[in-house]
């Protein structure tokens, strides 16, 4: 068995946009509201979406005082485990569960791909998306249509040094946030595929956040 997760952020869907900001920022996010016509459709949903539009692997996005990034890991599992190294956080999806549930019969070489995946430090083959400077300490990470996002920012501090917290709005199952708290500073966000050793066509993503 691999190192435990921290915690998970689960989406309503398949898909899932990640964005991660400053948690004492959270109060000032801008959700999106029915809108009758395209046009109309705002908010910092909206300025995600119109962001990863442009082809980028992420996009950048204010919330309030904070800088932020957005990212699509995967579109399959609908679900990021998230886990910490003495090196950095780590995102990864499809989660354990979800290689388990397709490939039964391969738990061992899975526990090896998502330990290899957690430890990568491999420059050659990372993405960069970008820094982000959390003056807080505490990083918020959201599936794009939590309803609940200002949440973040009250519960922040009740995370303990070095701990995480989930957190939900009441919809679909499983957490749609996460708060981790890395300690005050930068972070290099860096993302990463790992082809399955049995099928090169099956890929785990992992996102890895840096201090510098």
């Amino acid at each position: 068995m691999t190192a435990q997760p921290i915690g998970s952020i689960t989406s309503q869907t398949a898909s899932l946009t990640v964005v991660v900001f400053d948690a004492a920022s959270a109060a000032d996010w801008i959700p999106t509201k029915p809108a009758a016509t395209k046009a109309q459709f705002t908010g910092h949903p909206a300025e995600v979406m119109r962001g990863l539009a442009k082809g980028e692997d992420a996009a950048p996005v204010d919330v309030g005082a904070s800088g932020g990034l957005a990212f699509e890991l995967e579109g399959k599992s609908g679900r990021i485990d998230a886990y910490r190294t003495p090196a950095a956080l780590v995102f990864v999806a499809p989660p354990r569960a979800h290689w388990i549930e397709h490939h039964a019969d391969r738990a061992e070489a899975i526990d090896a791909l998502i330990a290899a995946a957690i430890a990568s430090d491999d420059d050659d083959d990372a993405s960069e998306l970008g820094e982000i400077e959390l003056t807080s300490g505490k990083l918020a990470a959201v599936y794009l249509w939590l309803k609940k996002v200002g949440a973040a920012r009250e519960l922040s501090a009740t995370v303990p040094s070095g701990g995480a917290r989930g957190f939900g709005d009441g919809y679909g199952e499983g957490d749609g946030g996460l708060i981790v708290d890395l300690g005050p500073g930068s972070y290099r966000v860096a993302r990463r595929e790992h082809a399955a050793p049995w099928d090169d066509a099956a890929r785990l993503v992992a996102v890895s956040f840096t201090r510098v």
